[in-house]
């Protein structure tokens, strides 16, 4: 590894550590303050990053006026300084006070009915306000939680965030390792969580998302086919008062039609609408810099995360 390549990642790990450390021994209401200061700041900073966000939100949507849009940014970067600080705050936390952080659960009876059944459930989000917190918040009220996730690039900070769900009671699981265990731990009937909003080197459709074709991952349909687990979209968003509220939608139709690829593409595109109505509750808290609506590349890799039934 190249001198300023090592440089640059030892800075972002002393970075994240001074970060965490000062979330959580500030009082809640000022650390929430100074960390959106911060979000502030660093959208400021980071010109390319806010240019992406607002030409995104242009795509998103086409009717916003440019001042409009550029608010909206600057709403988001803002509000994801105060999610990074509710996310730092979890190192350590008790279930107690993982419980105590989210107020209330909305349409929690639509996360039930599927789960009753016994065949595992599949959750999938989005990169949505404080979305460590939500997998943490279902195992610290008694739900066996694995999360799909990809390694960090730096493995210092791969091995602390893999250690902070181990300590929340949250299972992770490497998206490129043999997908076995996800349907050991559906027929245990377990949850598994997905995020399906970014674009990935994964195999994947291209399926609308804020009407425009974005290529979305396949795995979830591919095992809810394969398993009978059921799919339900949910999302976790920071309010005013600084606690979190979890909204839960309607379990996604996985009825097979007779073409399977046609049944994965139905499914899928079903998803990533979910996904697209989850982030219209409060578009001021997903990522928006991520360039998500990209063209097919030539010759692109396709990790291994197909998930074949």
């Amino acid at each position: 590894m190249r001198a300023r390549k090592r440089i640059k990642r030892a800075g972002e790990v002393a970075l994240i550590g001074g970060l965490s450390a000062l979330a959580r021994v500030l009082p809640q209401r000022t650390g929430r303050a100074l960390f959106a200061r911060l979000g502030r700041t660093a959208g400021r900073i980071a010109t390319r990053d806010h240019r992406q966000a607002v030409e995104n939100l242009g795509l998103a949507f086409p009717d916003a006026p440019l001042p409009v849009r550029r608010a909206l940014a600057d709403a988001m970067f803002r509000q994801l300084g105060r999610n990074a600080h509710e996310f730092l705050r979890l190192e350590g936390a008790s279930r107690d006070v993982i419980v105590s952080r989210v107020s209330r659960v909305e349409g929690m009876d639509h996360f039930l009915g599927p789960y009753r059944r016994g065949k595992g459930v599949i959750v999938i989000t989005g990169h949505i306000g404080c979305w460590e917190l939500l997998p943490a918040y279902f195992a610290a009220i008694g739900y066996g939680v694995t999360v799909v996730g990809r390694r960090m690039r730096v493995t210092r900070l791969d091995q602390r965030l893999l250690s902070l769900r181990r300590g929340l009671g949250v299972t992770s699981l490497d998206r490129d390792d043999n997908p076995r265990p996800m349907f050991d731990l559906l027929a245990r009937g377990e949850l598994l969580g997905v995020l399906i909003d970014q674009h990935t080197r994964v195999a994947g459709a291209w399926v609308p998302f804020f009407g425009r074709p974005a290529h979305t991952p396949t795995a979830v349909a591919k095992l809810a086919m394969a398993t009978g687990a059921a799919i339900v979209p949910m999302g976790i968003f920071l309010e005013h008062d600084g606690r979190h509220v979890v909204r839960v939608m309607p379990e996604l139709a996985v009825v097979p039609g007779g073409d399977r690829d046609a049944d994965v593409k139905r499914i899928t595109a079903e998803a990533s609408q979910a996904v697209e109505e989850l982030i219209r509750l409060d578009p001021a808290q997903w990522v928006w810099f991520h360039r998500r609506w990209r063209e097919p590349e030539p010759g692109e890799r396709v990790e291994a995360y197909a998930v074949e039934g």
